[in-house]
């Protein structure tokens, strides 16, 4: 027989004392990790993981005063252990140590039409009132209670990092353009498993009158839903991110008209930079726009050959996993799209493809450059590093692929 819990007279946590956060700035912070004041403790993991961009990117958000994530740091009676920001203050040390500078790259895009003061600039080239700004920027940082034990640290750290996934730019522009009937048909192409999740979503874009692109197409379904089943590249939204991506390719002209000047798509209310995460956000904006006021750009819309569309990107999806070509991973989703659009702008026909043709599709699939150097006559396949412009942007890089397979299929 089981026992009966006793009556609880008064919860006591696991913690007596309670978590607080303050305000410190860089240069108070930078002081301590100068002093060995703050430390690392070895549970945490190798700075190395950022990369320059990242870098350069969070050091630009504190120069204009942008938000970024909070500290976590705990006290101990000899110093101040990071439990979460070790990487984002490695790169402040660095900075302030003169070790790095800001990325003058031209693939990079800041969101300050100022950063010409401090791209490809080290701190001390900056200038007093740019180093002002950085030194005494607030950093959230919140204390953990100095009662706590280490097996309980180790737990908060872990539940820092794994408590959620981050959102990628496509969950991020699905979600604010989730009025739209047609960037909601986007994200319907993207469901790939029978869960309560996607259950939902699909109910509730029936109720608003939007059919799942899939129903009525069984073996294509199943073929979609086989290839993106339990991939860690399945997560969040990259499976619509791939329709996108076919659709961009498919209109990428229309695209380009629309970006060329800020006066073709003011009424967007979105800035475009260059970025190629910038020309898709447009796109989708676009498509909403067309939704709500039905003046149309020339994208395709729900109704007005969006439908079209997935069904020239469901017959080429099907056949190409139906071929089972070696190497065709989810991690090549994008590379799949553009050979979509590229072999609908050709009007070929799947069942017409040689096995021989397939072989050297799936070779341009699994690595573009070879193929690039193979087929396109000394252009090269170019790498657009989040351009959309230019002669290596993405843009470019659409019209290669179509070229690309002009050439493999003669």
């Amino acid at each position: 027989m089981a026992q009966k819990s006793k009556p609880m007279t008064g919860w006591v946590p696991m913690v007596a004392d309670k978590t607080r956060s303050q305000s410190e700035s860089v240069q108070t912070i930078y002081s301590q990790m100068q002093s060995s004041r703050l430390v690392v403790p070895d549970y945490q993991r190798e700075a190395d993981q950022r990369d320059d961009r990242k870098e350069s990117l969070f050091l630009e958000s504190i120069l204009n005063n942008l938000t970024i994530p909070a500290f976590f740091f705990a006290e101990t009676d000899r110093c101040v252990e990071v439990v979460d920001g070790q990487q984002r203050l490695s790169t402040i040390r660095k900075f302030k140590a003169g070790e790095i500078a800001i990325s003058g790259d031209e693939s990079m895009v800041y969101l300050s039409p100022q950063s010409v003061h401090y791209a490809g600039k080290k701190y001390k080239a900056l200038h007093k009132s740019l180093r002002q700004v950085f030194d005494e920027y607030p950093l959230t940082v919140i204390y953990l209670p100095r009662q706590m034990e280490q097996t309980a640290k180790l737990e908060v750290f872990r539940r820092i990092n794994e408590g959620g996934t981050p959102l990628t730019a496509q969950d991020i522009r699905l979600s604010y353009y989730s009025e739209s009937r047609s960037v909601t048909f986007v994200r319907l192409v993207g469901v790939h498993a029978e869960t309560e999740s996607s259950g939902k979503m699909v109910t509730a874009a029936k109720q608003r009158g939007i059919e799942s692109p899939w129903s009525g197409h069984a073996k294509a379904k199943r073929a979609w839903h086989e290839w993106w089943e339990e991939k860690a590249k399945a997560r969040g939204q990259t499976p619509s991110e791939m329709f996108l991506w076919f659709l961009v390719a498919r209109y990428r002209d229309l695209l380009q008209s629309l970006l060329q000047t800020a006066d073709a798509h003011k009424h967007l209310q979105l800035s475009f930079r260059g970025s190629t995460e910038e020309a898709l956000d447009i796109f989708c904006a676009q498509l909403a726009y067309t939704d709500k006021t039905t003046k149309s750009a020339g994208l395709p819309t729900l109704g007005a050959k969006l439908e079209e569309e997935f069904s020239n990107f469901r017959v080429w999806m099907h056949k190409t996993l139906e071929m089972g070509l070696a190497g065709l991973s989810v991690d090549k989703y994008k590379q799949m799209a553009l050979f979509f659009a590229a072999a609908v702008e050709l009007r070929l026909r799947a069942d017409k493809v040689t096995n021989d043709q397939w072989d050297s599709i799936g070779e341009f699939i699994r690595t573009p450059r070879t193929a690039g150097q193979k087929w396109l006559s000394g252009k090269g396949y170019p790498e657009q590093k989040g351009r959309w412009s230019g002669t290596k942007g993405q843009k470019t890089q659409c019209d290669r692929v179509v070229e690309l397979l002009e050439a493999i299929v003669g």
